[in-house]
């Protein structure tokens, strides 16, 4: 038996590109991490993932990682870091497999014989929604020959690969005809290319996603440039943990939060007052992913529309936090690790969607009352970021069988299904996640965790649907963009002092240009 691994510092933002779930920036943790050290040169991790406990597991994919072993589960993650040299020559031969691709798919706007003769699917690790829909399938229609591609093992590198051999496949028309997007590719990019089928046609016609339990706004983040080119399934929100106790002691008056401006007001009079004893947040990863959450427009269409002054404030705000927090992180590892941090006052806020907010909640039950406070963008609305999504290659020439195995796929009962579901994601399904309350009242931890006990309490249904009540507020849905990375590496020389914001706005606009030129 493994035993807990506390305090394991990792850099600033080891998720500051993270993917598919607190993700900021990716979506599948199921591969590789990015991660931007100190002095701006972006690092690869490999990230290994080992179970501590023996629990059952639901398969699940967070914002930032998708652990393979998710319920009450304490983790040992194993880190390494790669050579610029490997990192470089990755990158090379994706951006070289992506220029090739492109190449061939030049002609795919023409209409593609349909044949609908078979169907393809390609899950990645541990989609077990994936496996689910496809037996469905070959139940439900025995006379079509069904091929079901699934990564099995646990060599991250090699998953990498895979993946980016999976996409150049889809860009030069060959692969599955239906696959989940995977949180290390360049999804702008394969839009540009035309990757991707448009969805419309299947959509429209399919009563399975116009039924009243289908969430609209998650559904719509699918539409880009006036195509439905993905089919999203699950989102996540910033939701901040505390006490009620905690926010008395530092005096944050969190009822004035009602959108991004007053929530930086608020937090900026915390950091330079009297009563600042502890961190704004657990880690920097919470500072960094407001530029997300705020809902600051960078670049739509591939054009940048990013104002430089309308971000001035943020880069401010988030300059004085990180001053105040050195720029450091501490990442521990542990299921509670957030909310041990809240109740021994080390930080007044835990951002734990990278883990089990529900499970802090309750925890925090056993020191005080609980208190969620969700991080409004601008507008005083939720921008969630999508976790998981399903797209189609776009010269398939199977859309009949297609159509058939998506209606099977985002059918009720299949996104019900025991295991179909990170219940720390909102679904696209309402009664998803409103079914996630019946197994949340059995778990229990099978001894003390970081000074909680194994036994803690409920929730009550009312709090409960409180806390997933947050999903009705969400009003725009966004995905990781790969841009990101470079634009954050630059404005993070503002962050340190290196430059001004002018200057670094303007290498940031640069890096920008050159990505959406390329």
């Amino acid at each position: 038996m493994k035993t807990r691994v506390e305090n394991i510092s990792v850099f600033q933002s080891i998720f500051s590109v993270c993917s598919k779930t607190t993700s900021i920036e990716t979506w599948n943790a199921s591969a590789i991490l990015k991660a931007s050290s100190k002095d701006g040169v972006y690092l690869y991790f490999s990230i290994e993932i080992t179970a501590c406990r023996e629990m059952p597991t639901l398969f699940a994919k967070s914002s930032c990682v998708q652990f393979l072993s998710a319920r009450n589960t304490l983790i040992l993650l194993h880190i390494k870091v790669l050579t610029m040299e490997e990192n470089m020559k990755k990158y090379i031969a994706y951006v070289l497999c992506i220029a090739a691709a492109g190449i061939c798919l030049s002609g795919c706007s023409k209409t593609v014989e349909q044949k609908n003769e078979s169907l393809h699917v390609y899950a990645g690790l541990n989609d077990q929604i994936m496996n689910y829909a496809v037996e469905k399938f070959k139940d439900t229609y025995p006379d079509i020959p069904v091929t079901f591609t699934q990564w099995e093992g646990d060599n991250v590198e090699e998953i990498y690969d895979y993946d980016q051999q999976l996409s150049a496949q889809l860009m030069s028309g060959e692969g599955a005809d239906v696959f989940f997007l995977q949180g290390d590719w360049d999804i702008d990019k394969l839009l540009a290319a035309g990757a991707f089928a448009d969805l419309t046609e299947i959509y429209d016609s399919s009563g399975v996603f116009h039924d009243e339990d289908i969430r609209d706004v998650i559904m719509e983040a699918g539409v880009i440039g006036g195509k439905r080119v993905f089919l999203p399934m699950d989102c996540s929100i910033p939701l901040l943990i505390t006490t009620e106790e905690a926010l008395q002691e530092t005096g944050f008056d969190a009822e004035k939060c009602t959108d991004f401006d007053s929530f930086m007001e608020e937090s900026g009079k915390f950091m330079l007052g009297e009563n600042y004893d502890r961190r704004l947040f657990q880690t920097d990863i919470t500072a960094r992913g407001c530029l997300y959450w705020a809902g600051y427009p960078i670049v739509e269409d591939r054009e940048i529309v990013w104002d430089i002054e309308e971000t001035r404030k943020y880069y401010e705000w988030y300059q004085e936090f990180y001053k105040r927090e050195n720029g450091d992180g501490i990442y521990a590892g542990g299921d509670l690790s957030c909310a041990a941090d809240v109740r021994d006052k080390e930080c007044l806020f835990a951002d734990p969607m990278m883990w089990e907010s529900i499970y802090a909640i309750r925890a925090l039950h056993t020191v005080g009352e609980p208190y969620v406070l969700p991080i409004y963008n601008r507008d005083g609305g939720i921008t969630a970021m999508m976790t998981n999504a399903v797209a189609v290659r776009a010269n398939s020439e199977n859309l009949d069988n297609v159509k058939k195995f998506l209606e099977i796929l985002f059918d009720g009962d299949t996104m019900r299904a025991f295991g179909s579901h990170n219940w720390k994601e909102i679904s696209v399904r309402r009664s998803v996640n409103e079914n996630d309350f019946n197994y949340l009242e059995s778990v229990k931890f099978r001894g003390e965790v970081i000074g909680f006990p194994s036994d803690l309490p409920m929730m009550e249904r009312e709090e409960y649907d409180a806390y997933y009540a947050y999903a009705d507020q969400i009003d725009k849905v966004v995905y990781a963009h790969e841009w990101m990375r470079d634009f954050r590496g630059e404005m993070d020389a503002f962050l340190r002092g290196e430059a001004s914001y002018e200057e670094a706005g303007e290498n940031a606009k640069k890096k920008l240009e050159f990505y959406l030129s390329e």
